[in-house]
This record gives C-alpha cells, structure tokens and sequence, in this order.
C-alpha cells in the first residue's frame, strides 16, 4: 500500500489554496473597513472625550466665566466710588454677599495702596512680585496666587483693568475664587457617552498656567503631560492628543478652549480606558474580517471535500485496491458526483468489466494450453514407456550377452526421457520439474532393473527440491541414468559388506548453483578405477550431457570409492522460456 501523500499535496488544500488567493482581495477589503470603521469610532469616542471635558469643567468654567462679566461690569462702574472709601467697601462687601463664591473683591490702584475691597481690608500690593507682573502688563487676565495675601489661601484671581478720568488705567478690579470653593462646587458627574469613567480635567489661562484640577493641584502633575508645554495645544480649535505623564501613564487628552484666547480646559482618560475601545473592541473588526475570510476559506474547502474530494479518494481506493490484485470492485457509489468524476467512475467501472472478462478468458486459454500441455507429455511417456517395452521384447530375443546388454542401455535411458515427461505432465506448472522427484524416480527405476536375487544395493540419496527447467532436467536425467548405470556395473561391496554401497547427492552449493554427484564402492584393480580418460560410451555421453548443462565432471578414485562430481549453473524459469522462445 502507497503511502499517504503529504497534506498540502491533496487536492482539498491545493483547491482550498486556491481559493485564498481568489478571495484575497475580499479579505484585504474587509481589513480595510475594518480599520475605517476603527477610525471612525476613535473620532467619535474623541469627540465625546471632547464633550465630557466639557460637562465635567462646566461647573468650574463657569465660575470662571462669569467671574470675567462681573469683573468686567465692576470696571465700568466702580469709578465714582474711588473718591469715597466707605461707599466703594460697601459696593465690593455687597458683591460678595450676593455672590458667595468670591472670597475677596477689591480694587487695586497702580500705587498698590488697596483701600477699596470688600469686608474693608486694606493692604500694600506695592512691594508684591505678582502685582509688579500685573501692572506691567496691565490688561485682563486670570492668574493664580498660591497665596493670597488677604485670604491666606490658594485662589484663582480675575482681574480686569480700570480706566481713569484722563483716559489711560488707574488701576484694576480683582475677583478672588478660592481653590476650595471651586472643588466644592464641581461635582463630578457620571460618565456618559461611551466612556468608562469621568475624564480627570484642569483649566490654564492663556500663559498656560494652570488656574484648577480635579485632582487638586498638588497632584496635578499626575494628569499632565511630561515635558509638555500647554501653550503648544493651545488654540481657538479643539484638538485631541495622546502623551504620557511624568509616572509614563499613557493618557488621551482633549484640549476645549472655554473663553477663547483666554480660558481652556484641558481633559484626559488613561488610554487603556480612553474611547471606551478595550482590547476586545479594537480586535474585534480586524477579527471578524479574518474570521469572513477563513469561514470563505472552510466552506470552500468543504464544498471541494463534498463534491470533488471524496469521490476521488473512494475512486482512488478503488483503483489502488484493483490494481493490487483484488478483483473486488465494490459497490463505487457516484450517483451524487458532479458529472465529471461520475463519468470517470463509469469509465473505471466499465475498465474492470473489461478487464476480468479478458482475464477469464485468458484462464480459460492457459487452463486449456495446460489441458493439452499435459496430454501431449503424458502421450510422450506412454511412447516412451512402449518403445522402452518393445525394447525389453527384443533384449528377451537376444541370444548375445552383449546385445542384451546394449538393448538395456538403450532402454535405461528412454525410461529416463519417459520419466521427466511423467513429471512434466504430473507438475501443476507445467513449466518446471523437481529435481528431487525427478531423480528419485530415475534412480529407483534403474536400480529395481538392475537389482537381482543375490545382487542388492545399499542406496543413500539426498536430493534437494531445486526446481529445474525441461532443458536442464533432461540432460541432469540422462547424466544421472549413465552415472548411476557406470556405478552399478563396477560397484562391489566394501570389506565387510555383502552389499554395494550407492551415494547419490544433488544439492545446492551457492546462488544459482547446484552439484551432482554419484559415489559407489569399488575394489582395487577394478576396471572403472584403470579405464583410461575419453574411453567408453558411457562417458562420452555423461561428457555431453555435462555440456548441454555448462560444467565439467570431475572423477576421483580414493579409500575404495568412485566419485563422479558435476558442479553447474541453475537456470532460471524465464530464461528457460525464453531460450525455448528462441
């Protein structure tokens, strides 16, 4: 059985890796919606970073915002009161009654000598660096003091400058906002709109100074970029941007100018949270265009597996299964096979008809050229056996010892042809004898004949089952009839015997190499041990049928006993054909 080829030879993957290149364009497709819809969805998450920037600061920016209107409104009003102290406390002490959120509302003259402010606290701005700043550049502007100088504590201060009676600035209008009572007034909301949590924030004025942050601004390094200047952002357009904090968390910030050119808000998320698109979220469009395009892929490779690939593996099997020798096709069942292979299972089926039709025939031929095969070796030896009969008729006639004597050797060897035609037909091939049969048969016959009351052999025999062709098996038989004839009229018993002593040994003695050899006892002084070399008829046909076998037979006289030896090539069973062919 052929082994199994290897995967991506089959026809289902080469199909399957077809079709991935067909649909390669659909896939690379689907990425690209893929990744358009994911920036799609990150515009739209950023503009909701964007609009909850806004909702968280609103509480604050608003303080802030109307801090700048009232400031604004207290610039243009306060003028008439300067010239009366009492009257301007008693304006700037009612500000801050009606608004809570302010702790201090005062006006500041360009000497610096506060006397006008609410509550009617007084002091000396004069020597203070951040009101050197202010009156420098003595325009609107909301800075922080860490430290305010009246209340003591953090503030956001909005100031607006005030114009005087001769046109230019006589000094400024300040609003304070206090730090604590801007975190007490803005709540966090709730997050919405598609984040997880509410975006920390802080506000910065247009120097970029931070005025608040929700996390306090002891801690407000926690939520801005490292290394990032806030003017760089700054701009009358929204804008998102992403950046680390000095700790190398990775935020999201949105930038939203409140009051442009003066106020903006500043909001960010960590990015793991940021849009609201975790892991899950941002793999899931790629996943979904991979996972079309591989759900492409395995129906395509099942409708190959269903119409194409099934059907040729069962036809495959049955082709490998005939052509290994089993002559049982089956049931191939292609009823629901496209087409095509339907038509080539038809044609395999009508192949196989044809095939054990023309190989039953072809064993009714042979089994018929065997029939007659056999009849015809089976005619030879009863000819054989009858010239041999009518032979014994005419030794019976003889009056000569040495007519009778030729006849017997005439007949011996036509009972050795009648022999290996007996074990031809007797053979199921037909083709080759058993040399074992085959030389047993011949030395029986010949020693029954020779054998008489008085005279017995002791016969020891070793024939090796080494099948032979017709054209070696009727040379070995007639060499083996003249050895053993030669043994049996010079063959005496050994001292101490009342018997000859016969050996007869066919065996193998290499590949494709067989020996023949024939041993019998003899006395010294006997004629076969003096016969000269090439005397005898006898030998000259055991030196012929040597040759018709391609070897040479050795003779060898020693301790009593005569050795005849033949060593020659096995013939194989085709050459013997083919010879015969020839």
């Amino acid at each position: 059985m052929s082994p199994r080829p290897p995967f991506f030879h089959r026809l289902g993957f080469r199909l399957a890796a077809l079709l991935a290149v067909a649909l390669l364009p659909l896939g690379l497709i689907s990425l690209l919606q893929a990744n358009a819809w994911l920036d799609a969805a990150q515009q739209q998450r950023a503009a909701v970073l964007m609009g909850e920037t806004l909702r968280v600061s609103a509480p604050v920016t608003g303080f802030i915002r109307e801090a700048q209107g009232t400031a604004s409104a207290l610039a243009r009003t306060v003028g008439p009161l300067l010239d009366d102290e009492a009257a301007c406390d008693a304006a700037m002490s009612q500000l801050v009654s009606i608004s809570p959120q302010y702790s201090v509302a005062a006006y500041v003259p360009v000497s610096g000598d506060m006397t006008c402010a609410s509550n009617g606290a007084a002091h000396d701005y004069s020597g203070d660096p951040v009101f050197q700043d202010l009156i420098r550049d003595l325009r609107p502007k909301i800075i922080v003091n860490p430290r305010g100088p009246v209340s003591g504590t953090s503030i956001v201060l909005v100031v607006q400058p005030v114009v005087g009676e001769t046109g230019g600035y006589s000094g400024y209008v300040a609003l304070a906002l206090p730090h604590a009572a801007l975190s007490a007034e803005a709540p966090i909301p709730d997050a919405g709109g598609g984040l997880r949590d509410a975006p920390d924030f802080v506000t910065f004025n247009r120097d970029g100074v931070v005025l608040t942050a929700s996390t306090g601004l002891d801690r407000v390094a926690d939520i801005l970029p490292a290394d990032r200047d806030l003017l760089a952002h700054v701009s009358e357009r929204q804008g998102n941007f992403s950046a680390s904090t000095a700790a190398g968390q990775d935020r999201v910030y949105s930038m939203v100018p409140v009051i442009p050119g003066e106020l903006f808000a500043l909001g960010s998320v960590p990015a793991k949270e940021a849009l609201h698109l975790g892991p899950v979220s941002i793999v899931a469009p790629f996943f979904l265009a991979v996972l079309m395009y591989g759900g492409s892929l395995i129906v395509a490779w099942a409708a190959a597996e269903r119409l194409v690939s099934r059907y040729i593996r069962r036809l495959g099997r049955a082709i490998g299964s005939f052509a290994s020798g089993s002559r049982v096709v089956g049931d191939l069942d292609m009823s629901r096979a496209p087409s095509e292979i339907r038509d080539v299972g038809n044609a395999f089926l009508r192949m196989t008809d044809t095939i054990l039709h023309d190989e039953a025939e072809l064993e009714d031929t042979v089994h018929q050229r065997e029939v007659l095969l056999r009849e015809v070796h089976h005619r030879v030896k009863n000819n054989l056996q009858l010239i041999a009969s009518i032979m014994n008729m005419q030794m019976r006639r003889a009056r000569s010892p040495e007519t009778r004597a030729l006849m017997q050797g005439l007949q011996e060897r036509v009972m050795s042809l009648a022999t290996v035609h007996k074990e031809l037909y007797q053979t199921s091939g037909l083709a080759d004898v058993r040399a074992d049969e085959l030389l047993g048969d011949i030395t029986r016959q010949i020693v029954g004949m020779a054998s008489a009351p008085g005279r017995t052999f002791r016969i020891e025999s070793d024939f090796a089952p080494i099948p032979l062709t017709p054209d070696q098996a009727v040379p070995l038989s007639l060499l083996l009839t003249e050895g053993l004839t030669n043994a049996i009229k010079y063959a005496e018993p050994e001292p101490g015997e009342s018997s000859p002593r016969l050996v007869l040994r066919f065996i193998p003695v290499g590949p494709n190499r067989a020996e023949l050899t024939i041993i019998n006892s003899v006395r010294d002084g006997s004629p076969q041990a003096t016969e000269p070399e090439g005397t005898g008829l006898g030998r000259q046909l055991v030196m012929a049928f040597a040759s018709q076998l391609g070897g040479q037979v050795e003779t060898a006289m020693q301790d009593g006993r005569f050795t005849l030896r033949l060593e020659f090539g096995i013939h194989p069973l085709e050459g013997g054909e083919e010879r015969h062919s020839a």
